[in-house]
């Protein structure tokens, strides 16, 4: 996000075109996802796990706003939107930061290290939003912002260094997630490293990653909002044609999630994406000026 705003820092309106921009590519390819779940669920309940008819709680996972599912755990109706949760709190406050034109590193490092500090007494009589958000789980966009920071400042991590680096982190990262290991904050700072060393021999070595990798990376969105709607189908596949066999199931259900994520992206979410951002450039184009600086 610091990079994607920074020619919007000094406009007029520039809030108004992140925060369309970010809404034009979020929520259309949710919202879709979401309503094939619910039509699921409405249709042949016994086959959708941990749901119910709860036309509130429905209601509160269309537009982002923290509730309890029938787990008691606070998930939206489609469950790998708890992400999303998180990340439409940041894009608000990255918002907010831009309207009243404030630093936005500095704020959100006050901000994300105070619900962080909350973490340690929160308790479950707190209101829904700020229980959830009172997690140092926030700090990983800090994290973010600070690496992009330092890469448009092009202060690059030496590349001997990196290639230290990014073994070590992505090793650290895929141990078991003990208490014994680390936690959410160690965690978060290993993907830091990852991210950072990464963006540094990009920029260092000029590494270029193959086109197709790069598809995948576009169509990440897809292939993660359709996953847990599709992938079920391999193990019922394999189970119909008398073939049982996790090793297999897990391939073909990867398999299946990422054919039709990128279908999803190339047909759905790339050209809604173009149309709705052509739309909003037409309509803020013009507004968004170079406004007077103010320190």
């Amino acid at each position: 996000m610091i990079l994607a705003s920074e020619k919007l820092l000094n406009t007029s309106d520039g809030w108004k075109n992140f925060a369309t921009r970010r809404l034009a590519r979020i929520v259309p390819l949710y919202w879709l996802a979401t309503t094939i779940k619910l039509a699921v669920l409405v249709t042949a309940a016994s086959f959708v796990l941990h749901a119910e008819i709860d036309w509130p709680y429905i209601l509160k996972s269309y537009f982002f706003i923290p509730a309890t599912n029938v787990d008691n755990h606070i998930k939206p109706l489609l469950g790998v939107g708890w992400t999303l949760l998180f990340e439409m709190f940041f894009y608000a406050i990255f918002t907010l930061c831009l309207f009243i034109r404030v630093n936005a590193i500095k704020f959100c490092a006050i901000l994300f290290c105070t619900l962080s500090a909350l973490s340690f007494f929160k308790d479950q009589s707190w209101p829904t939003a700020i229980y959830l958000y009172s997690d140092p789980f926030v700090l990983n966009f800090l994290w973010g912002m600070i690496a992009a920071k330092l890469i448009l400042q092009k202060r690059y991590i030496p590349k001997n260094a990196a290639y230290v680096l990014i073994p070590l982190s992505l090793l650290y990262l895929f141990l078991p997630r003990t208490i014994e290991w680390g936690n959410t904050i160690t965690y978060g700072i290993a993907s830091f490293f990852t991210v950072y060393s990464c963006a540094s021999l990009e920029k260092t070595i000029n590494m270029k990653a193959p086109k197709l990798i790069v598809y995948f990376g576009a169509a990440s969105y897809s292939i993660y909002l359709f996953h847990p709607l599709l992938s079920p189908a391999a193990p019922e596949i394999l189970k119909r044609i008398g073939l049982i066999s996790p090793t297999i199931s897990v391939l073909l259900s990867t398999f299946i999630a990422i054919i039709a994520g990128s279908i999803f992206y190339t047909l759905v979410e790339h050209p809604t994406t173009l149309k709705l951002n052509s739309s909003i450039k037409n309509t803020l184009g013009k507004k968004c000026v170079p406004a007077a600086r103010t320190e």
